[in-house]
């Protein structure tokens, strides 16, 4: 009869190598100014690891590329016209709950942002800060969603 040794690594060790083994992060960056869509992607293509894997203007049209793409991360701006980006990250929680969404908009109010929030969003972000807040958010979110697929510590 054949003897299997079961070798342990600690689950930290298991994910950075399941990690390094995954895909690009996919991002889809969602907002209706043209000039800071190619900011945030200017940003991100900084990381080798990363991949814009498409943009949006609108609300609606989030919420297509999103189901069309299926990105990890979406990016995504509350102010937008056909279908503002709470009503949007409301659909793209049905239609893709597995896509991790980080709100980057000029929106400072309270409600807004606890609105924004309970559509299950990850982060909300100014995007007065985003120089220095954009690329660590992600970051986060990414080593959250890859914990959250790598392998199990059981």
């Amino acid at each position: 009869m054949a003897r299997f040794v079961h070798c342990r690594l600690p689950c930290t060790l298991l994910n950075r190598e399941a990690m390094k083994q995954e895909s690009p992060l996919r991002i889809l960056v969602v907002d209706d100014f043209a000039e800071w869509r190619v900011r945030v992607r200017s940003m991100l293509q900084a990381r080798p690891e990363w991949k814009v894997i498409g943009e949006a203007c609108d609300g609606l049209e989030a919420v297509q590329r999103t189901t069309e793409l299926q990105p990890d991360i979406v990016l995504l701006d509350i102010g937008m016209p056909i279908l503002n980006g709470i009503e949007a990250a409301k659909r793209i929680r049905q239609d893709s709950p597995s896509s991790r969404i980080i709100f980057v908009t000029q929106e400072n109010d309270a409600d807004i942002r606890s609105e924004a929030l309970a559509t299950g969003a990850e982060r909300y972000l100014l995007k007065a800060n985003a120089m220095e807040e954009l690329l660590p958010a992600v970051e986060a979110s990414s080593v959250n969603g890859h914990d959250a697929r790598a392998l199990s510590c059981d």
